[in-house]
C-alpha cells in the first residue's frame, strides 16, 4: 500500500467532464521546435513524478476472464467485442510494455447464475468460490484477472459506493485471487458502455502491474519528491492520469479508453500520459523546497512542498511549460483533497494571471483557511485548461 492510502482507498475510477478539443488516438510526440527547445534549456522541463514499483511483481502473461452475469447478453457482446481488440492494440502496448507487462490474453466469457452481489465481501466470496475452476469459471494461475461485469441497477458498496465514488476498482481476495469490478456506471459525457470501457481499461492496466496491492504491491507508488500525487489522484498508473479530462479517448476503434501513466514519457517532457495525442502538452506545475512531512508511522519523510499555517497566506511561483507551440492556455488553481471528499474548503487561492505559455512564471498566493484533514496536510491542484478541458493536472504538497 502507499504511504496515504489509509486516507483515501478509493478515488474515482472515471469523470463526466467534457473532454472535446483533443484529437486522434496513437500519435507521435510532436517534433521539436528550436525556438521551444531554446527555451527549454532555460526553464527546464517539469520534473516529473515517476511512479515507483514497491517490489511486487507484474502479470507477466495478465489472461482476463470475463463474468457476466445472466440476462445481460447486450451489453456483454460489445464488451467482448471491446476486449477482444484490446490485446493486439498499440494502446495496450502504450499504456503496458515499459512496466514488463506481458502479452494479454481475454479468456472465454463466464455467466454467473448467482444474483449479483452487492457489496465487495460478497464480491470476493463469489470470485474465492470460484477461483478453484468451479461452476464453469477457470481456474485461477498466476496470470488471472477475473473482471466482473455488473449489470445496469446494481449498486455496490464497500469501498464507498458504485458510480458515486467510483467507476471500476480493482483488488484482491483473503485468497490473493486478483479481481476487477466494473459497475454499470453512465453520464450525460459517457453513455451507453463508454463508461463501462473506460473503467475497464483502467483497471486491466492496474491489475497487470499492481495485482497485489495489499500483500504484493508493485507500481503503486510515487518519488518521494512528489509524494502527495499518491493522495490524490493516487499512485497506480490509471490513477496518476485520471484528473485530466483528456485522458478519456475514443482510442480503441470507438470505443473509449483511459490514457494512462508513462515514466519513459515524462521524463522525455512530452505528456505521461500515453498515447500521446497530436495536440501540444501543457503544463502548470510548482518548483517547490523539501520540506519534512510525518509518515504516519512514527517517522518522517522529506518531500516537496510549501507549509502555510491556518490565517495564514504564501505565494509561490507557477511555471508554464509547452513541449510544442501552442496558444496560451488558462490555469485553474483546486483544493484537490476538499473536491475529491466534498468537505469544506481547507485552501483559497490567488493568480495574478490566469493564462500564459511556455517559460511564463505565474504568482499563485494560497490561504489556509482550516487544517489540513490528513495530518495537517492540504493538497493542490493545479489544472491546464485547454477550450475549457482539463489538459494536464499537477498536484503539491500544502502542509
Amino acid at each position: 500500500m502507499t504511504r496515504w492510502a489509509t486516507a483515501f482507498l478509493v478515488i474515482a475510477a472515471c469523470s463526466s467532464s467534457n473532454n472535446k478539443g483533443h484529437e486522434g488516438p496513437d500519435a507521435a510526440p510532436p517534433a521539436p521546435d528550436a525556438a521551444i527547445d531554446a527555451q527549454n534549456i532555460v526553464m527546464g522541463m517539469p520534473t516529473q513524478p515517476t511512479v515507483i514499483s514497491d517490489g511486487g511483481h507484474v502479470l507477466a502473461a495478465p489472461k482476463v476472464v470475463p463474468v457476466f452475469f445472466a440476462g445481460d447478453g447486450t451489453a456483454q457482446a460489445t464488451v467482448e467485442d471491446f476486449l477482444a481488440m484490446l490485446p493486439s492494440s498499440s494502446y495496450w502496448t502504450a499504456i503496458s510494455q515499459e512496466y514488463g507487462v506481458g502479452t494479454l490474453t481475454i479468456a472465454p466469457t463466464v455467466i454467473a447464475t448467482e444474483t449479483p452481489p452487492t457489496d465487495d465481501n460478497a464480491i470476493q466470496a463469489l470470485v474465492d468460490a470460484h477461483a478453484g475452476g468451479t461452476g464453469g469459471w477457470p481456474a485461477d494461475d498466476a496470470n488471472t484477472i477475473y473482471a466482473l461485469f455488473f449489470p445496469d441497477g446494481v449498486t455496490i458498496t464497500g469501498n464507498g459506493t458504485s458510480c458515486v465514488d467510483y467507476g471500476g476498482y480493482h483488488a484482491e481476495t483473503n485468497s490473493n485471487n486478483v479481481y476487477a469490478v466494473m459497475p454499470r456506471c453512465s453520464s450525460m459525457t459517457y453513455p451507453g458502455l463508454d463508461y463501462v470501457t473506460i473503467a475497464t481499461s483502467h483497471e486491466v492496466l492496474e491489475a497487470s502491474t499492481d495485482p497485489h496491492p495489499y500483500t504484493d504491491p508493485a507500481y503503486a507508488d510515487v518519488d518521494d519528491d512528489h509524494a502527495i500525487w499518491g493522495l490524490v489522484p493516487g499512485g497506480e498508473l490509471g490513477d496518476m492520469c485520471e484528473t485530466a479530462k483528456a485522458s478519456f479517448q475514443p482510442l480503441l476503434g470507438t470505443y473509449w479508453v483511459q490514457r494512462t501513466w508513462s515514466n519513459v514519457s515524462a521524463a522525455a517532457g512530452h505528456d505521461p500520459c500515453v498515447p500521446v495525442m497530436a495536440t501540444p502538452y501543457v503544463e502548470a506545475m510548482t518548483n517547490l523546497p523539501d520540506i519534512s512531512i510525518d509518515d504516519g508511522q512514527g517517522g518522517a519523510f522529506t518531500t516537496r512542498g510549501v507549509t502555510v499555517p491556518v490565517g495564514q497566506s504564501k505565494t509561490v511561483e507557477v511555471d508554464l511549460y509547452a513541449d510544442a507551440p501552442t496558444a496560451d492556455w488558462t490555469v485553474v488553481p483546486v483544493d484537490a483533497v476538499s473536491t475529491f471528499e466534498k468537505t469544506s474548503p481547507e485552501l483559497s487561492f490567488q493568480l495574478d494571471r490566469t493564462t500564459g505559455n511556455n517559460g511564463d512564471k505565474l504568482q499563485l498566493t494560497i490561504t489556509r483557511l482550516k487544517s489540513g484533514s490528513f495530518g495537517g496536510i492540504s493538497e493542490l491542484e493545479l489544472q491546464s485548461q485547454v477550450d475549457g478541458v482539463i489538459a494536464s493536472t499537477w498536484f503539491a504538497l500544502v502542509n
